[in-house]
């Protein structure tokens, strides 16, 4: 859970796009090293190989909240979502544990789940690197947001530039909590 928190704090400090990516690349490197530790069997070696993989899905976990619903214009965000993620999740996340049981059987290769992890990163790979940076951006479809009556005429009169508006949301969220 910490490096999932930490995934997302880094994701609105450089983008969402670099962390996703991280997630990705180091998947496609690492799964190889941790499927072996994890064969071990013995304590220390299984706990390092589950880390492994633990903190590089963390990098996911922790920045597709934001980045999935940044997908869609506001009209159809949530339908579009909720049948997007959870086909996805039913057809590779249910059937994963399935095709490679099946593909360890029929190859008799122990390591067909870290190629299999390597398999899906490049997918990854190539969808992040296709994908849009959304972080600091406004929602495709929604209207400008403001914290104050007086901070939206500033902006449209142009006497504020967007750090200022930032710390004055800032200091009104602060003031409203």
């Amino acid at each position: 859970m910490p490096a999932t928190l930490a995934a997302g704090r880094l994701s609105d400090a450089i983008g969402r796009k670099p962390v996703m990516l991280f997630g990705c690349v180091g998947l496609f490197a690492l799964s190889i090293p941790a499927l072996l530790l994890i064969r071990m069997g013995t304590v220390l070696p299984v706990f390092a190989g589950l880390m492994i993989l633990g903190v590089l899905l963390s990098c996911f976990t922790g920045v597709m909240p934001s980045a999935l619903p940044a997908l869609f214009p506001t009209k159809i965000r949530y339908g579009a979502l909720a049948i997007g993620f959870n086909v996805s999740v039913s057809l590779f996340g249910g059937t994963t544990p399935l095709v490679t049981a099946w593909l360890v059987e029929r190859t008799g290769n122990l390591m067909m789940p870290a190629y299999y992890l390597m398999g899906a990163s490049l997918i990854g790979i190539v969808s992040v690197v296709a994908l849009r940076e959304t972080a600091r951006k406004p929602l495709l479809g929604s209207g400008p947001c403001f914290a104050t009556r007086a901070e939206a005429h500033a902006v449209l009169r142009g006497e504020r530039e967007a750090e200022e508006m930032d710390e004055g949301y800032a200091a009104t969220a602060t003031a409203r909590a």
